[in-house]
């Protein structure tokens, strides 16, 4: 098995732009993720790279993710992927068909191994990444791998699939909210009879489990009433809102399926509501009473004469990253997965830079404490940043009558009872 240095190094410096790019993550469901036994997670692909470094940097868990097959053919390549915990699986449009056969078999052979130690797979079921909320035909790469891992196993092995919706905020956008919301585990030796009698069916059966997981797990904005349900997203994220923590792991609260199927009457209510939103020229944030990130505001002031210069500094480097990023790729698959490479390697020259102009005024653990200092301070003053609409919403919304709150306090009441779970 290959040495897996690389996933170790881009663990701890991706640290720096995530707290950049990621305002929070909030995972439900984490009782599904079953420990001791091997873990086939099956999830929707929303947003390339940058999903998998969810699962991977984020869950505690040991994630090896399976990617595209082409890109392993160059052997600078194929190393530096497998020392990052990613492994090969190839579609027919990948490579021609000898080599797509004889990587998948190498490949079943590497799942087999990581299962008997059991270890997690992540497989994107949808095939392929697109930056939207929608969903997409799911391939047959989930039924097959779990048939093939408990015919090899001579159906002893305890695999389970656990079907897991993926949901973004925004694409393209700094401070994204992420909601992973793992569904209940499928115990594959429950269903031996099932795949000994017809392997098809018990791969179709499968993949219909995690179809089920998705269309009432991941929001789908894209087709009928899309402002709306963009709207009703953020009203999720604002209800789930958890100040001074970064990863989430209470109940998720509200519908995501409700949303799915909003009909006309919650669709007025909607429409209602973000009418009277703007005359008064506040947010739902506002109006669900959100709490302000204080603790990022504390420490933004506290080391203002260090870390504001970085911020501006860092906010210049990300502006002409973003502006390299789209002139130079028309593909927006990619995209956000190569902000996040630049602002890696950004992140950690940036941080050498500083330790270097700091040490002509400090020296030991002192270098080390302002250092660190200013580059987290730095990304506090995103955070702030980024706060800024809520605040001056915040003022709008304590100059407004009693009346009028408790107006828009009623409306939005009487959207989140229709999206209740």
């Amino acid at each position: 098995m290959t040495n897996e240095w690389l996933f170790h190094f881009c663990r701890n410096a991706l640290r720096l732009p995530m707290g950049i790019y990621l305002r929070k993550i909030h995972f439900e469901g984490v009782e599904n993720f079953t420990k001791d036994v091997p873990v086939l997670i099956a999830s929707n692909h929303p947003n390339s790279f940058l999903d998998g470094v969810i699962f991977e940097h984020f869950t505690g868990r040991r994630v090896y993710t399976l990617a595209r097959g082409d890109a392993f053919l160059k052997p600078v390549a194929n190393y530096m992927l497998r020392s990052m915990r990613i492994l090969p699986i190839f579609r027919a449009t990948d490579a021609d068909t000898k080599i797509a056969r004889r990587g998948n078999a190498q490949t079943m052979d590497e799942l087999y191994e990581r299962f008997l130690l059991k270890h997690c797979i992540l497989i994107f079921t949808e095939g392929i990444a697109y930056p939207e909320k929608a969903l997409r035909r799911l391939k047959k790469g989930t039924g097959n791998i779990a048939t093939e891992m408990l015919k090899r196993s001579d159906f002893t092995m305890d695999l389970h699939v656990v079907p897991t919706a993926l949901n973004y905020s925004a694409f393209g956008k700094q401070m994204q909210t992420v909601h992973v919301s793992y569904g209940e585990p499928i115990r594959l030796l429950d269903y031996v009879d099932l795949l000994k009698k017809d392997e098809r069916a018990f791969a179709q059966f499968v993949t219909d489990k995690v179809q089920a997981k998705f269309e009432s797990d991941v929001v789908i904005t894209k087709g009928e009433f899309t402002e709306e349900k963009e709207f009703l997203h953020e009203v999720m994220i604002n209800e789930n809102y958890r100040p001074f923590i970064f990863k989430s792991l209470a109940p998720w609260k509200l519908s995501i399926a409700k949303v799915n199927t909003m009909d006309n009457t919650l669709a007025k209510k909607v429409q209602q509501y973000t009418r009277r939103l703007k005359k008064y020229k506040v947010t739902d944030a506002n109006v669900s009473n959100r709490s302000f990130d204080f603790l990022s505001a504390f420490v933004a002031i506290f080391t203002l004469g260090i870390s504001f210069p970085i911020y501006g500094i860092w906010l210049l480097i990300i502006a002409g990253i973003k502006s390299f990023v789209h002139a130079k790729f028309r593909n927006i698959v990619f995209r956000d997965s190569v902000k996040i490479g630049f602002g890696m390697i950004a992140g950690i020259l940036l941080t050498v830079v500083v330790a270097s102009v700091l040490s002509f005024f400090s020296t030991g653990w002192m270098l080390l404490v302002l250092t660190a200092t200013g580059i987290f301070g730095a990304i506090c003053w995103f955070r702030v940043v980024e706060a800024l609409p809520y605040l001056r919403g915040e003022l709008h919304w304590y100059g407004l009558s009693n009346d009028v709150r408790r107006e828009l306090a009623a409306k939005r009441a009487s959207i989140t009872a229709d999206l209740a779970k």
